[in-house]
């Protein structure tokens, strides 16, 4: 349905989008029919791309990250795109994703090939310190940004671009760009206003966030929610800067390395700055993503951050590692993804064959943290 979606509001001829639609539809009714449901016609399955996805899926299959609108202002939407890469993406072979001429679904051979340069750095130190500066350097000035990529050790061919022409806010014959607060990446700008393209940071934010233009001056935006932002441990201010000089990461290396790095550098923060608590980050290069040890709990915890839109796909993903398996692993969430922690818990137990709690949100977490050490 996602690919369906994104087909569809593409710029190709509307013969060739009918054409590969409709071999989506064909996919969509099989599913329908084996499921004992009547299969929707083409042009039910067309004007469904239009709302929200779940009402097109079986009964028997929806989730509640299905209910996502497929398409927002003549685009997929932000959310419908997090679907569409973390369910199509790892079953395509490059071969496939050119022919299906879908730029979203190269975004998993990006994240490997980033993953494979962090690892040329040489040590875990190495790792670390590279993987810090991808994080931190989502968008900036153009030669700060280059600079500190360089330092790192990694490339800057195919990880850097300039501010995409989607981000643009145009004021008395200047480009201008806004940086989310959460992730520092180029946010959306679209009819006066800007949001971030991570429907979660923009939730916080309480976008989409207006655009004022003042004269003789640069651009600035109208209010938006700074503490929650705060709680996600993003900065304070939202703040124009030139199109010109700028410059930012390729999407699929903001999306897969600084959106869940947000919140492990959050998470590695806040619990340094607990008594007796012991923290390395992403340690055995990135085996995990923190290894926690607190007062005298005999066993550490190894935690694996998580964030994904879809916990089914999640699921799947973790129980093609053993490490889930071990005993001190903890899957941990974002605040913004509780929801999913019922669905995580009940489908691994039944899997790993186990009663324990494998899955809590970044707030359990510190929580339980906090009370092994008394704090």
């Amino acid at each position: 349905m996602t690919h369906a979606a994104n087909v569809w509001t593409s710029a190709d001829p509307i013969g060739q989008r009918w054409r590969r639609v409709a071999e989506l539809h064909g996919l969509v009714g099989i599913a329908h029919l084996i499921r004992g449901e009547p299969m929707p016609s083409l042009v039910q399955f067309v004007d469904g791309l239009t709302g929200p996805l779940a009402p097109l899926l079986p009964a028997a299959v929806r989730q509640a990250c299905d209910d996502v609108l497929l398409i927002e202002q003549d685009q997929l939407s932000p959310a419908a795109a997090d679907l569409l890469m973390e369910n199509l993406a790892p079953s395509l072979a490059p071969h496939d994703v050119a022919g299906w001429s879908i730029p979203q679904l190269g975004a998993e051979k990006v994240q490997g090939w980033l993953y494979g340069q962090l690892l040329d750095t040489g040590s875990e130190d190495g790792y670390r310190r590279a993987r810090e500066t991808v994080i931190g350097n989502a968008a900036g000035v153009m030669h700060v940004v280059l600079d500190a990529i360089k330092a790192a050790g990694l490339p800057r061919d195919g990880l850097v671009e300039q501010i995409p022409a989607w981000a643009w806010v145009f004021h008395e014959g200047e480009r201008y760009w806004f940086g989310c607060p959460v992730c520092r990446y180029p946010m959306k700008a679209q009819l006066g206003r800007v949001t971030c393209l991570y429907p979660p940071h923009d939730k916080a934010i309480g976008g989409p966030v207006t655009v004022r233009t003042p004269k003789r001056r640069p651009p600035n935006v109208g209010a938006w929610n700074q503490q929650r932002v705060a709680d996600l441990g993003g900065i304070g201010v939202i703040q124009a800067a030139t199109v010109e000089g700028h410059v930012c990461l390729v999407r699929p290396a903001w999306r897969y390395s600084v959106i869940p790095g947000c919140e492990e550098i959050r998470l590695y923060k806040l619990l340094t700055a607990m008594p007796d608590v012991s923290v390395t980050l992403w340690p055995y290069t990135d085996r995990y993503d923190l290894h926690v040890e607190a007062g005298g709990r005999r066993a550490p915890w190894r935690v694996d951050v998580k964030d994904y839109a879809d916990p089914a796909r999640l699921v799947t993903e973790l129980l093609k590692k053993d490490a889930v398996r071990d005993t001190s692993v903890v899957i941990v969430v974002p605040d913004y993804r509780s929801s999913q922690v019922g669905v995580l818990n009940e489908r691994l137990r039944q899997q790993l064959g186990t009663r324990r709690t494998v899955a809590m949100t970044s707030a359990v977490f510190l929580k339980t943290v906090a009370k092994a050490v008394g704090a």
